[in-house]
């Protein structure tokens, strides 16, 4: 691993040696003291020294020594502030941007990038309350304004400041809002589930109208807003909602299995409850969605026929952490004719590997045991089936 670590090190820091030699070698022959060509010519031997020999910290620390910060020499920092901000260590990074925006001699724009690369530092340190200020700074310029508004965005969503992501969000112009209409109504639909946790049902459908206007296609929304209906005691109207979207989205309507039951139960449609059991496009994943599902689908249909219809979704690799111990179960009590019980083997056996993960983001591979809207690795929303 630690040679791994130094290879993996090493080539861009000789990268980055070769670049510092140019602008080295530019600023040498600018200057008109030989005592200060030989000196910055002997810190730069030294720290090529310490690269060749596998040492890439101590070469760069010299580098850095090395080199005054002026207009030829600026790019240089901000690239090793850089560096060292992806490698982890951001305290050195935030004190090479923290000194370079304290130089009186940059340009605007040197000033700015130093700037923007110090939220950067701060953001990823955690002290999101600086990088806020920075960005708060730069939202209002040119050249950076997006970079504030994707950095304000990430604060606010980590903080949980929905309104605040969805006020920064509006600072894009109505052509570029369209790319994060999705986010955005994520955004509305977390603040909907808010008012919904506190029983304010008025305020969460003002914001699910908002979500739907943002984004159209958005199912979380629809998901919502049967919840209000069904906190609501309009069930049949929660029903329909929910249903509209079982054929879109399987996933989502899993997540409403248990209160679709209690739909059909409240509104006594025993028709509607036996349609809906036997045309589950697949099976809950969630143990106790799955547990009420099963149980309710037994007294339905009754056992033998609700065991077929379990058999035929895990032989189509249906099979999920919730299915699986139930199945354990029923063949251990030897309630599966032969050919049930070999189809199934062959299914779990090929699913073990899964190792219980049920969820899996489709952007970056990032796999959950449970429902995520917004994924925690790659900072995807929607990713997640």
């Amino acid at each position: 691993m630690l040679f791994d670590f130094q290879v993996y090190w090493i080539w861009p820091a000789l990268m980055l040696a070769f670049f510092i030699g140019y602008r080295v070698a530019s600023w040498w022959f600018n200057r008109k003291n030989k005592k200060s060509k030989g000196k910055v010519n002997q810190e730069y031997f030294k720290g090529l020294n310490f690269l060749l020999n596998e040492q890439p910290d101590k070469a760069i620390e010299v580098f850095i020594q090395a080199l005054e910060v002026d207009s030829e020499t600026v790019e240089l920092h901000l690239a090793l502030g850089g560096l060292f901000r992806r490698k982890g260590e951001v305290d050195r990074a935030t004190r090479i941007h923290q000194n370079l925006i304290a130089r009186p001699n940059l340009t605007d724009e040197q000033r700015l990038h130093a700037i923007c690369e110090l939220a950067q530092d701060y953001y990823k340190a955690g002290l999101l309350d600086r990088a806020e200020n920075l960005y708060l700074e730069l939202k209002d310029t040119f050249s950076y304004r997006k970079q504030a508004i994707e950095g304000l965005s990430s604060i606010y969503q980590k903080e949980k400041d929905w309104q605040k992501a969805i006020d920064i969000m509006r600072l894009y112009k109505r052509s570029e809002r369209s790319q994060f209409a999705s986010r955005i109504s994520h955004y509305w639909c977390e603040l909907a589930q808010e008012a919904i946790d506190v029983e304010a049902y008025h305020v969460a459908k003002k914001h699910l109208r908002s979500a739907v206007n943002e984004d159209r296609s958005s199912t979380r929304a629809i998901l919502l807003k049967g919840q209000v209906c069904f906190q609501q005691g309009d069930y049949q109207q929660a029903i329909d909602l929910w249903q509209s979207i079982a054929s879109s989205n399987v996933t989502l309507s899993e997540l409403v299995t248990t209160d679709m039951i209690a739909c059909y139960g409240y509104l006594n449609d025993s028709k509607g409850l036996r349609n809906y059991l036997l045309n589950s496009a697949s099976l809950p994943k969630n143990f106790e969605s799955f547990k009420v599902w099963q149980s309710t689908l037994f007294e339905t249909v009754g056992e033998e026929r609700a065991l077929e219809k379990i058999s035929k979704h895990v032989q189509n690799n249906d099979l999920n952490h919730a299915v699986s111990e139930y199945l354990l179960t029923v063949l251990e009590q030897k309630k599966l004719s032969s050919v049930q019980q070999g189809a199934l083997l062959s299914n779990m056996l090929n699913r073990a590997k899964v190792n219980n993960i049920e969820y899996n983001c489709h952007v970056c591979g990032f796999d959950a045991k449970a429902m995520h809207w917004h994924c925690p690795n790659c900072d995807e929303w929607d990713s997640f089936s």
